[in-house]
């Protein structure tokens, strides 16, 4: 049998990297056509143009210092195939010299489809200071 949360961990680590890169097209080639991304502070980002839209539009900004996320539990489910991703994020801007973080949990809901495995939803809340 497939070793399903390792190869979601993998796609997160690229995920991750393509993000660095500042490549909105290829953190959105992870999502599914119509990804739900309820993002910190609330707003939600439906579909894979809207997200890359939101991406763009922050990887454009000289602030921006990127984010990551770090899988710290995946659950496989059966029938239908999906799986469920727990973590922490962590946000980087640099304002006026000074590096500014954000950091908090996320959930990412997995779908497996006829390309692999794609993000279908993820939710990401602020931790409280």
């Amino acid at each position: 049998m497939a070793d399903h949360a390792s190869h979601i961990r993998a796609l997160r680590k690229q995920s991750n990297a393509a993000i660095a890169a500042l490549d909105p097209d290829y953190v959105v080639a992870f999502m599914t056509d119509d990804v739900e991304v309820r993002v910190a502070g609330g707003d939600l980002l439906v579909g894979r143009d809207a997200n890359r839209e939101a991406f763009t539009t922050q990887m454009r900004t000289k602030t921006f210092g990127g984010y990551v996320r770090a899988p710290e539990q995946v659950l496989v489910q059966t029938d239908p195939l999906r799986a469920t991703e727990r973590g922490t994020w962590t946000g980087r801007w640099h304002v006026q010299g000074r590096q500014q973080i954000q950091q908090g949990p996320y959930t990412a809901e997995w779908r497996f489809t006829d390309v692999g495995w794609l993000i279908a939803k993820e939710a990401y809340r602020q931790a409280e200071r």
